[in-house]
């Protein structure tokens, strides 16, 4: 583990069941496993971190994520070339994901290729690729 990466990333859903679908094509996708469920938790874990989901307070005023009021805007992960951008772009339509962005070059930084989408609670998603990044040192 390399000091200050991110060891892991808990997100609150709505509707454990239906994130649980979700997030286990998506995380399949991208080489985690699921390692835990209980009534309150699921865990999926990859040589790169771990990501959880759990249940939100069904007494919570908000029911729907926004990402423009403070906390996360959206959370990117890293593919290693733009055909697995492209793969999980077909998997994403397949089931019926909702689509910002199709896969496409942006300006961020050269060859910048990415797809934006959304969770089942409007959580936004991105994957994409940057050749040559990290840059080596």
């Amino acid at each position: 583990m390399k000091f200050g990466t991110i060891n892991h990333l808990a997100l609150t859903v709505s509707d454990l069941e239906r994130s649980k679908a979700f997030y286990n094509r998506l995380l399949e996708f991208l080489g985690y496993e699921q390692a835990e469920k209980t009534p309150k938790l699921i865990l999926w874990a990859s040589p790169n971190g771990v990501i959880t989901i759990s249940p939100s307070n069904p007494e919570s005023p908000n029911q729907k994520h926004d990402r423009y009021s403070p906390g996360l805007h959206h959370l990117a992960f890293s593919a290693d070339n733009r055909e697995q951008v492209d793969q999980l772009y077909q998997l994403l339509v397949e089931h019926g994901a909702e689509i910002l962005d199709p896969p496409a070059e942006y300006d961020y930084m050269p060859g910048y290729y990415a797809l934006y989408f959304l969770d089942p609670d409007g959580i936004k998603l991105e994957l994409t690729y940057i050749p040559n990044w990290p840059p080596e040192s």
